[in-house]
């Protein structure tokens, strides 16, 4: 019997950690599904709640049980949650602005090529477009020297035999 009792004093602070782990999980199952920022707020308590248990175990255990030991120990690890959860909510938001930025940018590209679409002229109304190159010779004017260039003009003329 008194073996028995002797593990079960060895085994009763994983027992009581998995214990935990498991309530947190069976509760906050179901807030993961409701939204974002629940499922976010669910994530940061059970991260934060994991490391300051965490590390109020190691503390115990290396400050061979003191309870100042301990309180240290939970300290560093609600430390440390808080900056995983930091740094992980602000990695979020940086891939949701690139996210938004990108769908910015695409959502103006296609409003230009729509636009330009509209402005398009119908195959089927009767005129036929014609793009010509001319030259432009070099010209001195007022005191001005424009070299020689090429320019191109767009003739747009009614279709034979419409």
């Amino acid at each position: 019997m008194n073996r028995f009792l002797d593990n079960v004093a060895y085994a009763q602070p994983y027992l009581l950690g998995f214990f935990v782990l498991l309530v947190v999980l069976l509760v906050s199952s179901g807030c993961a599904t409701t939204g974002a920022e629940a499922a976010g707020g669910t994530r940061d308590f059970a991260t934060t709640a994991v490391t300051t248990a965490g590390g109020a175990y190691v503390g115990a255990k290396e400050g061979d049980g003191k309870p100042g030991d301990a309180a240290v120990g939970a300290a560093v690890g609600f430390v440390a949650g808080e900056a995983i959860n930091y740094f992980n909510n602000k990695a979020q938001r940086e891939a949701y602005l690139a996210g938004y930025e990108k769908g910015q940018s695409n959502a103006v590209k296609q409003q230009y090529w729509i636009a330009r679409q509209n402005q398009r002229g119908n195959s089927d109304d009767g005129y036929e477009e014609a793009l010509y190159e001319i030259d432009v010779p070099q010209t001195d004017r007022d005191g001005v020297r424009r070299e020689p260039t090429k320019r191109v003009i767009r003739v747009v003329m009614p279709r034979e035999g419409a």
